[in-house]
């Protein structure tokens, strides 16, 4: 390694212009990567393709679609929703739900006239078909009364009598059920929806509210839902584009008398996929601002901001990269941009302290530069090898797009590493080289080396009390770490005044919902799911499953639709009939064209979290008992969702774990001594321990970006304490004694190791200034997982080091990290 450092050293000290033009010129050719990055937001940024879930909801939205759009009417000046149905107003409604169907995005589109017009024929049919049963379940009544009364031993006079009481019985029921609606029928007049008089008769029952079997689409008697649903398996790019085509269309539509609201779930997704998107790159830009702030306050280095530059052009190349090697954006790997800029800040910072400071020691750039890379290079490398160990843990998670992000972060970490070292050291030495004057390095505003020295001066020597709070503090994080919840419901993402988020609570509001858990049914070898064994689990699937939780408000199936159509238990012949006479919309939501595949949609209470819709929906599945033949999973974006959640949180602890045993193999190859190899990790246990303590009592839940935090604080918070150990062996091998040398070593290294941690810091917490609680939540946990890791290293590391040294269980060398 130390070979590896004397040429690096030579080669910038014979052509540092060179260098530093060739790295520019390759991140500018890098750069024509950056407009390759594409975003994939798809389900497969979500769930590995090839997991029985998505499998099974690719099914089942190729066959039914994906995410409803809803659009909401309401009447206006106290009319009531009759008033969408006047002559104008439907000619505006056809155009609309056509002008939606022109967009070529949606898979059915089912407006209130279709579903209008349906009930107007199967109300035409029961006026026909009711006086025909009413006389049929008359003479039957009166057969099986007269029967009983004869096998009683009755006379003629007292059958007659039992049949004309049961005829009556008949008669009256039908009257009670019937009755009213049948006088309103008749007092209608014109049997079309150019009459006011017959369109309330087609909406309303004889109670004047909504007639049950229109419940999904006239929730009360104000309002009305066109449902227009997304094709299957578009992206979350498609989603948005469609959606917002739709609601920007919308002002193109004016009713009388009538407002329409466009709103769902896709434009909900649109607005968080936007905001991340122009937020995450404004927040890097003011990230940017406050490192400069901190760098100008606290670094005490001459061209103390050379490091912003030289870690942008780091930057520009490691995108540009990700663009040749195809390395996707998601939701989460956009986020990688803040931590690639405070983890190049960092390297940079070490570089330019370590180089200014070699060189007035040595009064020569060369001598400087060469003492540098000796002394400083391989804690470097080592530092950054374990931060992309952390980094590559990553590809453990369930999640694609987290495996994307360490990928990402590898890559980038790698790129930037390189870059700014080469920048920096080809810069500085140019400069040293012909500098002029006294060498003395400028004062900073803050003087941090006085924070880091008396932090050093309390804690060492005073090793157990802090071990025993330490290792308190880490065994209760681990504890609780499982505790914190991760929060993936979309609608705590923006900000709760957001306009799209106020449209879709007004849409809930008077729909009662907007979500819906779906199961996909399958029959196989020649079984359809118009059997009858099927109806007859199908319906009681649901009444069972909806007495069961009162969180599902109702559900839709062949079954269910068929009986909200006849009034009776479905049949095979009452379903197919009921099929070919329906709107293709209402069909296409139910069954498939073989009749081989049927979805069964349960609307759930918006209350219920994720967590609870899990719960649900495996009660029902593991309930549910189909017929031979029959197959039921579940499917739809709840079930996505939740599965997303546990594909994040179930091995998140393996990967910190995964990333300390990996760092401390490196630690131990590399050292050849286990104190020295431990040492660096405790700190970083603290530091993990301690932030999932503070988040749990805090009440604070993890968000898709927060809740991988862990092996970024391994990886960060292990490149200080290295850079830390590595400077205290060299002072030691200068031959000062333990806590001289601890002392000198957090002076000279500890301003830098403050001013980088103190950056990155900055950075993330800028994102805490957004009024976007995603970004929010993502600042304040990441600086808070950075500044403990700080903390831990200045209070931790330093009495640990110097009780082992004067314990004798390791040989302190020369800025060499090699062991002995």
């Amino acid at each position: 390694m130390n070979q590896a450092a004397r040429v690096f050293a030579s080669m910038v000290r014979r052509a540092p212009l060179v260098l530093v033009a060739v790295t520019v010129c390759l991140a500018a050719g890098l750069a024509f990567g950056i407009p390759r990055l594409k975003f994939r937001t798809g389900q497969d940024t979500l769930l590995d393709p090839s997991s029985k879930i998505s499998l099974d909801n690719a099914r089942f939205q190729r066959q039914f679609g994906g995410d409803p759009m809803l659009i909401l009417f309401e009447a206006q000046n106290g009319a009531d929703i009759g008033q969408l149905f006047t002559a104008g107003n439907r000619d505006v409604m056809n155009r609309l739900a056509n002008g939606i169907e022109a967009t070529g995005g949606f898979k059915t589109v089912l407006s209130p006239i279709t579903v209008l017009q349906f009930e107007q024929v199967q109300i035409q049919q029961q006026m026909v078909q009711q006086p025909v049963k009413l006389a049929s379940d008359q003479q039957a009544a009166e057969a099986a009364a007269r029967a009983d009364s004869a096998a009683r031993g009755e006379s003629t006079a007292q059958q007659d009598a039992a049949a004309g009481a049961a005829r009556q019985r008949v008669t009256d029921e039908f009257n009670a059920k019937y009755g009213a609606d049948a006088n309103r029928f008749l007092s209608v007049g014109d049997q079309s929806l150019d009459n006011p008089k017959y369109v309330q008769f087609l909406i309303f029952g004889a109670d004047g509210k909504p007639r049950p079997d229109l419940a999904g689409i006239f929730p009360d008697g104000r309002h009305a839902l066109m449902v227009a649903r997304l094709n299957g398996n578009l992206s979350i790019d498609q989603e948005s584009r469609t959606a917002a085509q739709v609601k920007d269309g919308m002002s193109a539509y004016r009713f009388d008398g009538m407002t329409a609201l466009a709103s769902g779930s896709p434009l909900l997704i649109k607005e968080i996929n936007d905001k991340m998107r122009s937020a995450l790159f404004v927040m890097a830009g003011l990230a940017v601002g406050i490192m400069v702030v901190v760098l100008s306050s606290i670094f005490r280095a001459r061209w103390r901001l050379l490091s912003l530059p030289a870690v942008l052009v780091g930057c520009v190349a490691a995108f540009g990269l990700m663009g040749f090697l195809n390395l996707p954006l998601t939701m989460v790997t956009i986020s990688g941009l803040p931590i690639l800029i405070g983890l190049g800040v960092d390297f940079a910072i070490q570089v330019h302290s370590r180089i200014e400071e070699e060189t007035n020691a040595t009064d020569s750039a060369e001598a400087g530069l060469e003492r540098t890379f000796l002394r400083l290079g391989p804690a470097l490398a080592l530092a950054g090898a374990a931060a992309c160990i952390g980094f590559i843990v990553l590809h453990l998670s369930r999640v694609p797009m987290v495996r994307d992000f360490g990928s990402m972060l590898a890559v980038g970490a790698v790129i930037v590493f390189v870059s700014s070292i080469v920048l920096m050291s080809g810069t500085l030495f140019v400069r040293e080289r012909k500098r002029i004057g006294p060498k003395s390095a400028p004062h900073a505003r803050f003087e941090v080396e006085r924070l880091v020295g008396g932090i050093t001066a309390r804690t060492v020597g005073k090793l157990l009390p802090i071990a025993l709070a330490g290792a308190l503090i880490a065994t209760v994080g681990l504890f609780v770490s499982r505790r914190i919840p991760t929060q993936m419901d979309p609608e705590k993402f923006v900000p709760s005044n957001s306009s799209v988020l106020v449209d879709l609570h007004r849409v809930r509001d008077v729909a009662g919902t907007t979500s819906e858990i779906n199961l996909l049914v399958e029959a196989h070898n020649g079984k359809h799911v118009t059997d009858q064994d099927v109806l007859d689990w199908m319906i009681g699937l649901e009444e069972s499953q909806r007495a069961k939780h009162p969180e599902l408000r109702q559900s839709n199936s062949v079954a269910s639709f068929t009986k909200s159509v006849t009034g009776a238990a479905p049949t095979t012949e009452a379903a197919n009939a009921t099929l070919a006479a329906a709107p293709a919309p209402l069909v296409d939501a139910v069954v498939n064209p073989d009749r081989t595949s049927a979805d069964i949609t349960f609307a759930i209470s918006d209350a219920a979290d994720l967590a609870q819709r899990k719960t649900i929906t495996q009660d029902i599945i593991s309930s549910s008992s189909p017929p031979p033949g029959v197959d039921v999973a579940p499917a739809g974006i709840a079930v996505v969702g939740t599965e997303t959640v546990d594909a994040i949180s179930s091995n998140r602890d393996l990967m910190s774990l995964v990333a300390v045993g990996a760092i401390l193999i490196l630690l131990l190859a590399v050292y050849r001594n286990p104190v020295k190899a431990v040492a660096p990790l405790l700190p970083v246990i603290l530091a993990l321990g301690a932030s999932a303590t503070f988040l749990y009592f805090a009440g604070v839940e993890y968000s898709p970006l927060t809740s991988i935090s862990g092996p970024l604080i391994i990886a960060m918070g292990t490149e200080f304490n290295i850079l830390l150990m590595s400077r205290y062996f060299e002072e030691r091998a200068n031959g000062l004694d333990p806590r001289h040398a601890m002392s000198t070593a957090s002076l000279r290294i500890g301003r830098a190791i403050a001013a980088s941690g103190l950056t990155v810091m900055g950075g993330f917490a800028v994102l805490a200034l957004s009024d976007f609680p995603l970004l929010d939540n993502f600042g304040k946990v990441t600086a808070l997982n950075i500044g403990l890791s700080l903390l831990s290293t200045l209070i931790l590391l330093p009495p640990l080091l110097v009780w082992a040294d004067e314990e004798h269980r390791f040989v302190a060398l020369p800025g060499d990290v090699i062991a002995e």
